[in-house]
């Protein structure tokens, strides 16, 4: 039995723990332009400009803001025993045009388990923040994320186990390979997580949209995911999964909200 801040959790068998615009000259400015050696000076100044704008990802757009507000649910059976849970995660990421990343996560989940001999409930909270780097390589993004505090307030979750860094994967993905929403989204994979000392990405990676299990990300407010089981994972009923446009811009702290 591990005991966290935000409740304790026993024998639940719900699964707890998760674009650049160039701007040039015209042909004849460019011919009129002459090279011209800098001073030293001007040369050591140079060295410290930030680097080099980052290519763009393929059709996706500007580097720019993307998140997801899931509501997973589950009411299901396990022999005779009862499981029930109610959790809500949003993820926010900011890729920006230099090559810098930054994100916060944020869960809270509220389960129950009842039988003939047993009652368990748990409630748990987490808020973490991340800042690091992102490139491509090929049509995938590589997204390097280690733990910051200050990006925004940490609620760890447990008292003996902290988060680590997220290591993500991600690609665009296109509607017509899954139907379900109209417009391209960012599906990332968590590479780490074998790092990981708990299950940090539970709710936050969406099964059943297309093979594997997929943090899935919308551009600009983000996108709203509603996730229910009816069984007790593995079960033998696939989840329900529904993606529509965020009812509003998804922040960092959408996951409190009721």
């Amino acid at each position: 039995m591990t005991k966290g801040r935000g409740g304790t959790v026993s024998r639940v068998l719900v699964l707890l723990p998760a674009l650049v615009h160039c701007t040039g000259h015209d042909g004849a400015t460019r011919a009129r332009a002459t090279p011209v050696a800098p001073a030293p000076e001007a040369a050591a100044q140079a060295s410290e400009e930030p680097p080099a704008a980052v290519s763009q990802p393929p059709g996706l757009g500007p580097p720019g803001r993307y998140a997801v507000d899931v509501r997973k649910t589950l009411s299901g059976t396990h022999g005779r025993d009862l499981a029930r849970e109610d959790s809500r995660a949003s993820f926010v990421l900011e890729l920006e045009p230099n090559g810098q990343a930054s994100a916060c996560r944020g869960i809270r989940s509220y389960s129950t388990y009842d039988g003939d001999t047993v009652h368990n409930v748990s409630k748990t909270r987490q808020q973490q923040g991340y800042r690091g780097r992102w490139q491509m390589a090929g049509e995938w993004v590589q997204v390097e994320l280690g733990i910051d505090d200050t990006r925004c307030a940490k609620e760890q979750l447990y008292e003996n186990l902290a988060p680590h860094p997220w290591h993500l994967r991600c690609r665009k993905l296109e509607p017509a390979e899954h139907g379900r929403f109209s417009a391209p989204l960012l599906a990332c994979a968590l590479e780490n997580e074998r790092e990981h000392q708990y299950r940090e990405s539970f709710a936050y990676f969406v099964p059943e949209v297309i093979t594997g299990e997929w943090l899935l990300l919308a551009p600009g407010d983000g996108l709203r995911v509603k996730w229910h089981d009816d069984t007790v994972p593995p079960g033998g009923n696939p989840p329900k999964i529904e993606l529509k446009p965020a009812q509003g811009r998804v922040a960092d702290d959408t996951w409190m909200k009721e």
